[in-house]
């Protein structure tokens, strides 16, 4: 090699070395970004609401971020509110109303004309790994590693048992990615979720990821292990919502052994309202309605590098927000449909005063309902008898005392944006079987 071809290489090489480096570096700063779901717990089931269960941990981490006291998801159940969360998006946009029904179906599940935003992070070179309870389809062309995840250890299923199975259905089986993990081996799902996040957050050290951690918890079969049923006289909802606590404790354990505490973006919240057998306190309904009691949930948001410590934030924000947030974070433009999110940093971190949304929605069959600034108008259940009712939800979080008489151009108002935000929906992809209610998973 002549003299120039050697001069010419080194410097060549010298810049591809400082391009790597830069590139290193610049994905060392992007955030880690961990989803922690819980599954049909009940508002006041925690501490940080006022509840009587002790949830230390789900409390410290409340305290390091941004609590949200009126923080949403966009449904009432299971299945419709993951599709919202993972989209971004309102899933009446894409026919995704009610549960999956649970049987092997090669037509039911999130529809692949969605882009999941863990697919634009995985684009962009994050690690993108999901746990636990899926709920988004069973045919393999819906699993996770097809729909934007690199990895993936849990279940397809909307519920399974706490306790390992000796012989589980393909459905209720835990996979380690596409495989069946055969026997299945540990003590009990909650804490066992938390250790595989554990792990992956250790393994995972070198290059920005991305975890959503679906738990079952406290989702039925109400399954606690011996000890903390001790705890609590017997009593299995708050066992299972102490173990839950627990695996939260796990996971921010697991960000501080490997020094990524700081800029490590964590959002806690529940997929829905309680049911019947979870403290749903001081809100109106249950998981399956448009009442505060099925759409209003436990959300925090805590980034220690960015945003401050110990805030509550009272302005309405909604589980679409986290895929806007996620992606603005980590550098990276939205693909696809348009979102119906926001970025939640600037509201949070109090450099954006102003409201983050105009009006959020709800719909399942005829339960409906639509939030502007404080009011919230509700229409479609059987107890309505028809009516339109309004409420005022700063002075009445209960949905206690109608004021619709009072305003009626509030009522107006809000009624027409509701009209026009369902011509946005596609058909539904399906529906609940007869006599089953569209809440059953």
């Amino acid at each position: 090699m002549t003299r120039a071809a050697l001069l010419i290489a080194a410097v060549l090489g010298t810049w591809i070395s400082a391009a790597a480096s830069v590139a290193a570096e610049k994905a060392a700063d992007r955030p880690n970004l961990i989803v922690i779901l819980s599954d049909d717990a009940g508002y006041n089931d925690f501490t940080m609401h006022g509840g009587e269960t002790a949830t230390p941990r789900i409390d410290a981490l409340a305290e390091s971020g941004v609590r949200c006291t009126n923080g949403y998801v966009s449904g009432c159940v299971c299945s419709p509110s993951r599709a919202g969360l993972l989209t971004g998006r309102y899933q009446q946009r894409f026919g995704h109303e009610y549960n999956i029904p649970p049987a092997y179906s090669e037509v039911n599940g999130l529809p692949l004309t969605e882009t999941l935003f863990p697919a634009m992070l995985k684009e962009a070179g994050y690690r993108t790994i999901a746990l636990g309870k899926w709920h988004l389809g069973y045919a393999p062309k819906f699993h996770p590693l097809d729909r934007g995840f690199t990895d993936y250890y849990g279940f397809l299923q909307g519920q399974r048992s706490y306790f390992p199975l000796e012989k589980p259905t393909r459905l209720n089986q835990i996979l380690r990615d596409r495989d069946p993990v055969r026997p299945e081996k540990f003590d009990y799902m909650t804490d066992h979720l938390a250790d595989e996040a554990a792990k992956y957050i250790a393994d995972s050290k070198d290059k920005p990821f991305f975890i959503y951690l679906a738990f079952n918890a406290t989702h039925g079969p109400n399954h606690a292990t011996e000890a903390d049923l001790a705890t609590t006289g017997g009593k299995k909802v708050p066992a299972m919502t102490i173990a839950l606590d627990r695996a939260v404790g796990k996971v921010m354990d697991a960000l501080q052994e490997n020094d990524l505490t700081d800029n490590t973006i964590v959002f806690f919240l529940n997929d829905n309202g309680g049911t019947p057998a979870h403290d749903n306190r001081p809100l109106h309904g249950f998981k399956g309605s448009c009442w505060e009691g099925g759409t209003r949930v436990p959300f925090v948001v805590s980034w220690p590098a960015k945003l401050p410590k110990g805030k509550v934030y009272d302005e309405p924000v909604i589980a679409l927000d986290i895929a806007s947030t996620c992606l603005a974070a980590a550098g990276v433009e939205p693909s696809g449909q348009p979102l119906d999110g926001v970025d939640l940093t600037p509201y949070l971190s109090g450099k954006e005063a102003k409201d983050p949304h105009e009006a959020l929605f709800w719909k399942m069959g005829s339960n409906w309902s639509v939030r502007s600034g404080d009011y919230k108008l509700v229409g479609g259940h059987k107890e309505q008898d028809g009516k339109l009712q309004l409420f005022n939800l700063s002075k009445d979080i209960a949905e206690a005392h109608d004021i619709a008489a009072e305003h009626p151009e509030v009522v107006k108002r809000l009624h027409d944006g509701y009209k026009t935000w369902v011509k946005t929906h596609q058909a539904t992809l399906w529906a609940p079987k007869k006599g089953k209610k569209a809440s059953d998973d």
